[in-house]
């Protein structure tokens, strides 16, 4: 029996390319007092996407991209909900998402897990009538920061404030990066059992998950998949 459907945010929900893109040069030039023009990820959103893509995780964007060390990478996760909240670029919707998450919610409990802020998350839920289908979100600022995914905290956190980590159903997780699916992977393996079920979220993506090391269980190539894919699993 399928209890729940947890989704990832940016990228699976929202296409935060450009914002994140912004905010992140805007802390760059806060954190290392340096030009983004000097950081190859930097200077167009094409080289921001690949380097996001080969980054496990913001952590590792921001030290291996962005050469910073610990203290600069926590200073600047500190700094990521000011800077997205002054931040004027637009976000918007994945176009059909919120058909699928109301009729979703008609059946099924739901859940945010993402790397982004939950205050951002919750301002942008509220902004398309959305928030009150999800039951529990977890932002950053839930997390520890030495634990973002892959790590499965958060996951496992979300699934415990549903009340289903004794259940014996089956819970989704959708994401749109391997980062994602390994979350899965640890998480099933922290339970002792299949019980999260990973979909890869590859709409309007120039990628495929051939070369990942961690496969999901299913792909969405486009968002109207996600409902199908669902439906066969109950």
């Amino acid at each position: 029996m399928l209890e729940a459907v947890i989704w990832d945010c940016d990228g699976t929900m929202v296409d935060t390319r450009q914002k994140n893109f912004s905010v992140t040069r805007e802390i760059v030039a806060e954190v290392l007092k340096k030009n983004h023009e000097e950081f190859p990820a930097l200077p167009n959103i094409e080289n921001y996407e690949k380097a996001h893509t080969r980054s496990v995780n913001w952590r590792d964007l921001y030290s291996r991209e962005l050469q910073m060390d610990d203290a600069q990478t926590d200073h600047a996760g500190s700094l990521w909900t000011k800077y997205q909240l002054h931040n004027e670029s637009t976000v918007n919707l994945y176009n059909g998402l919120h058909e699928i998450i109301a009729g979703l919610g008609e059946r099924y409990q739901q859940g945010i897990v993402s790397l982004n802020s939950h205050a951002i998350i919750s301002n942008t839920l509220r902004q398309e009538g959305l928030y009150n289908y999800f039951s529990a979100i977890l932002g950053y600022e839930e997390v520890d920061f030495s634990k973002p995914k892959p790590d499965p905290d958060a996951l496992l956190k979300c699934i415990a404030y549903l009340n289903l980590i004794e259940k014996e159903g089956t819970i989704i997780y959708i994401g749109d990066h391997e980062t994602d699916v390994h979350c899965v992977f640890n998480g099933n393996r922290a339970l002792g059992k299949k019980k999260i079920v990973s979909i890869a979220a590859l709409y309007e993506k120039k990628c495929t998950t051939e070369s990942w090391k961690y496969q999901p269980d299913y792909i969405a190539v486009n968002l109207n998949d996600i409902p199908e894919i669902i439906s066969g699993l109950v």
